[in-house]
């Protein structure tokens, strides 16, 4: 395969960089001031955050507060670029432009159908005082939720194609604020967070400990990572518009409360991390700011400092939910391999369907429909548009397009990115041709000269993204890169897993009840996420195993929630494709399945209700006039009030979905209470939260009936 380079002029021209400027502000010169190191400051519209920039002793520096009090103290900014200097050791700031940036814009789905982008920015422009005399510059974008910042290389004879060997930007704390962070390597960011000071961040147990090529410990953070810099201030650290770069994880400096960025590096070429041609902006470094943990996860910035939709006709895009054979494979009773075990067969997928149409299911998935899932080398083997010898494509498509059902096409790579490439312009026109809406992408092992975060992966994942939008397909991407804001400008990428997936609970010791109402304030922060929630039987695990299954070795795994909690991630959890994970039998019969039904995949308007990192969580979602509310605790019994202020005028039905009396994580986590009450926008619903428990509520408009007939709800 040749090296991929996204087209930067197209990009440069949106930007505004083809001229040096966004907006319609003109260059002004640095002032003597400024040359002599007094910071050049930029407050958010409301003058609540601020960003400042200085160089100092030939270093830029920038830093941020809120409120005047300090976020991220004085860190350093600069590259070490491949010709042996460093950029950024012997500058000065020559001129400097300020515009503001105002616009709102409409989703194609997601967390609100309405955005608004509102900033202060400014662009930087500085020189090396020593040879070679290199130009580049800063961008600052200040909201009121935060600050996104990025480098730019403007073409120049003495800096045209160039290697990074490192990125020198810098997260500097005035103190060892508590973290909530998860290690990173190169190839995975499924793994649990953990909540330490900063010192501490990164490890919860040995045992996932991320190493390095050579088997070395590499100590590094994924993003996002949230930290609480005061009571009222939290911080998610992250990054926007990964494009053509490779991915930031982040380490710690020297036993300090310091972070760096530390790329991942090209596979086999030494400290190389990214080849790139100016001109070149950065993806952007996001620092999303809140006066508490729910704002964080409000927060459009990481959208707001993406491109605009780059899909001219976006009607094909149509989110939704999916039921499949995934779980019955995780859990052994069937396996992705041909055979007496194989789950997608021709039957068990039309067995699917027709459960997916009796109760408006959009969409059905099978893992394993296609032809090399041999166990040997099977990344090599894929064929992408070949059925396996129990499955027919054709007679499956029909039967769901005769059902109201679409089937969705499952590319597992299994690390083969050359096979996978070979057959993308052919596969993805066949499920153009057949009707089929999207695909599920998998990353699942090693690839071969490549890590799954470095720079040319992740031009690979945005080339499928690409190649899909031409042919009318949704993707939602399992062990890809994390999301860092595109579906904004491709929204036909509607998920990815980039965490720790229920999976675990299948064939692990699994996720602890706190790991879902830390995902929230933390992964999500980069955009949707595929948990495949919605396990109803908690502790099912099939009678016969095949020998050679996945999950051979797992009598006894079990979910570690209850089956309410499982109900309520879905108003809590953003995913544009978003799985009924159980199987259907396990549905089937079970009156609290209709909360399933009925939730939608993206949403009018969100709200963080309440909520605590990692303890607890109550997220209400509006679509139309009716509104889905998710409430999840950890470890903990608690009991959780829930204002409806955010209802509208009038009567409403509330649906709920909720912890029994005799709920109770390990004896019996399957008992669901069902209630109907009447509420308006006064009431305050008392949700009981068993261990790992968890209350949904579907609100919708009363009728003259609902108003004859039901209690008004007591408080």
């Amino acid at each position: 395969m040749s090296e991929h380079v996204i087209d930067r002029r197209t990009f440069a021209k949106a930007t505004g960089l083809a001229t040096g400027m966004l907006g319609v502000a003109s260059w002004v010169p640095a002032t003597a001031a400024h040359a002599a190191g007094e910071p050049v400051t930029t407050a958010s519209p409301d003058g609540s955050v601020s960003a400042h920039f200085r160089v100092r002793a030939g270093r830029p520096e920038y830093s941020v507060t809120k409120s005047g009090r300090t976020v991220v103290d004085w860190s350093r900014l600069g590259f070490e670029l491949g010709d042996g200097g460093r950029l950024g050791e012997s500058a000065e700031l020559e001129a400097l432009a300020r515009h503001e940036l105002d616009e709102t814009w409409h989703p194609v789905w997601g967390s609100a159908s309405e955005i608004r982008s509102h900033c202060a920015a400014v662009v930087l422009r500085l020189r090396e005082t020593t040879e070679p005399v290199r130009h580049f510059e800063l961008e600052f974008r200040v909201f009121d939720d935060g600050v996104g910042f990025r480098h730019v290389f403007p073409g120049q004879r003495d800096l045209g194609d160039f290697e990074v060997l490192d990125e020198l930007t810098e997260f500097r704390f005035t103190a060892d604020h508590t973290a909530w962070s998860s290690p990173a390597n190169y190839d995975s960011v499924e793994y649990l967070y953990s909540q330490t000071p900063l010192t501490g961040a990164g490890l919860l147990h040995e045992w996932q400990e991320p190493r390095g090529e050579e088997g070395e410990k590499l100590g590094t953070l994924a993003t996002p990572l949230t930290v609480r810099v005061a009571d009222d201030i939290y911080l998610g650290l992250h990054e926007a518009a990964l494009l053509n770069y490779p991915d930031m994880t982040l380490a710690k400096i020297d036993g300090e409360p310091h972070l760096r960025s530390a790329l991942v590096p090209r596979k086999g070429e030494g400290r190389v991390k990214a080849r790139l041609r100016a001109p070149f902006p950065t993806p952007w470094r996001a620092l999303i700011i809140g006066d508490r943990p729910g704002a964080l996860v409000e927060s459009h910035l990481v959208l707001n400092l993406n491109e605009p939709c780059a899909i001219e006709d976006t009607s094909w895009i149509a989110p939704g939910k999916f039921v499949g054979v995934w779980w019955e494979i995780h859990k052994g009773r069937n396996t992705w391999t041909e055979g007496p075990d194989l789950g997608a067969t021709t039957e068990n997928t039309i067995r699917c369907i027709d459960f997916a149409a009796e109760n408006g299911i959009p969409y059905v998935l099978a893992e394993g429909w296609n032809e090399g899932w041999e166990s040997d080398g099977f990344g090599d083997r894929q064929n992408f548009t070949k059925a396996n010898a129990q499955f027919d494509l054709r007679r499956v498509v029909d039967h769901a397009r005769q059902r109201g059902v679409a089937f969705l096409a499952h590319n597992e790579t299994g690390g083969g990115i050359d096979n996978y490439e070979r057959q993308l312009d052919e596969a993805f026109a066949l499920y153009e041709r057949l009707g089929m809406p999207g695909v599920k992408t998998g990353y699942a092992g090693d690839i071969e000269d490549h890590y799954h975060h470095d720079q040319w992966m992740v031009n690979h994942y945005q080339r499928v993204v690409h190649k899909a939008a031409q042919h009318r397909l949704m993707i939602n991407a399992h062990e890809p890169i994390k999301g860092t804001g595109i579906e904004r400008t491709y929204p036909n990428f509607v998920s990815r897993e980039a965490a720790r997936g229920i999976e675990y609970d299948a064939w692990s010791r699994g996720n602890p009840p706190e790991h879902t109402v830390t995902l929230p304030f933390t992964v999500m922060l980069a955009g949707p996420l595929d948990y495949t929630p919605g396990i109803f039987d908690i502790t099912w695990f099939p009678e016969q195993s095949p020998e050679d299954s996945f999950g051979a070795d797992n009598d006894g795994t079990r979910v570690h929630t209850t089956r309410a909690h499982q109900i309520a991630l879905y108003p809590v959890l953003l995913s544009g494709l978003q799985q009924l994970a159980d199987v259907p039998e396990n549905y089937r019969g079970a009156p609290e399945f209709e909360f399933l039904r009925e939730v939608p995949v993206t949403w009018d308007e969100t709200r963080v209700v309440q909520g605590e990192i990692g303890d607890f969580i109550t997220m209400a979602r509006r679509s139309g006039d009716r509104w889905f509310v998710g409430s999840l605790t950890d470890e903990q019994e608690r009991v959780l009030d829930v204002p409806l202020d955010f209802l509208g005028e009038g009567a409403f039905v509330a649906h709920v979905y909720a912890d029994a009396p005799e709920t109770d994580l390990d004896a019996n986590p399957n008992a669901v209470r069902i209630d109907r009450w009447l509420v308006d926008s006064g009431a305050v619903v008392r949700a009981e939260l068993t261990r790992g428990g968890g209350h949904a509520m579907r609100i919708v408009p009363a009728t003259d009936e609902d108003l004859r007939s039901l209690r008004r709800y007591p408080r």
